[in-house]
């Protein structure tokens, strides 16, 4: 088994809330860290790292990127068109089904064990029914304990998976991307065989902003219906096709944004030079 990484970076920010000890360049370190000590630890996994730059990044990360893996430059223009060309590599590199395919954002923090940690979960007989692996978990406290692998109702657009599951996916997390708002949340559940979407939720959608034209409206709401119901429908999976997801307690890694950070000793791995 293999582990390959696909790091989705670009060169703006949003408008989220962050800790004083935020940056994208600290978030970047963080990372490249966890993959020098994968590297050292488990050589076996050959780690394959690829940076999908939607557009240009800064000069300073770029140069670190080089460093620690392949930097690629795409221009898909949003969070969801970068997403979705990063879950086609493992079918246009034709990676091995045994492999595992790990998918990062940019406004993360990582322990520096956290890629051995995924690798020797992937890999422990107790986990071979799991197809999906969230280094980003449940909020349990942080005691210092060896990490423990949990079922998990949902987690965010960074997560790990095997690549025969994500191929076998593939369309059905392109619908869920596709029907609007936290298409993670939508993603998780239906991979587990559980219906996202109530019956008001595939009929009531937010309305764009004020001057959009009547017929633009209409189209969208027909839009979002469809692709909702689709997915619902999608979900009936047979319980052979439902997926395992596990979750890391405590984290491996944290979402650097207000109101969403795990327990952990954040502020300490922030301030770890770079490696």
């Amino acid at each position: 088994m293999r582990l390959h990484v696909v790091y989705r970076s670009h060169g703006g920010e949003n408008t989220k809330g962050r800790p004083d000890w935020y940056s994208k360049r600290v978030g970047l370190e963080s990372f490249c860290r966890a993959v020098e000590q994968v590297r050292d630890e488990r050589p076996d996994a050959g780690t394959e790292v690829v940076f999908l730059n939607d557009g240009p990044v800064p000069a300073d990360r770029l140069d670190l990127m080089a460093r620690w893996g392949d930097p690629v430059t795409i221009d898909g223009g949003s969070n969801r068109r970068s997403y979705l060309t990063a879950l086609g590599l493992p079918r246009r590199r034709g990676w091995d089904g045994r492999d595992v395919l790990l998918l990062a954002e940019d406004d993360y923090l990582w322990r520096p064990e956290a890629l051995v940690a995924l690798v020797d979960a992937a890999r422990d007989p107790r986990h071979a029914r799991a197809d999906y692996f969230a280094p980003y978990g449940e909020e349990v406290p942080d005691t210092g304990l060896p990490v423990r692998w949990e079922r998990l109702e949902s987690t965010t657009s960074t997560f790990a998976a095997r690549v025969h599951a994500l191929r076998e996916d593939e369309r059905l997390l392109w619908l869920c991307a596709l029907s609007g708002g936290n298409f993670d949340y939508a993603s998780c559940l239906t991979l587990q065989g559980r219906r996202r979407f109530t019956l008001r939720e595939l009929v009531e959608h937010h309305e764009p902003a004020d001057g959009t034209p009547a017929w633009k409206s209409a189209l969208r709401r027909a839009y979002l219906t469809g692709m909702r119901t689709a997915v619902d429908v999608r979900s009936l999976r047979r319980p052979s096709r439902r997926r395992v997801l596990l979750g890391a307690e405590p984290a491996l890694a944290t979402h650097m944004e207000d109101g969403w950070i795990a327990p952990g000793p954040w502020e300490e791995i922030a301030a770890t030079p770079a490696p």
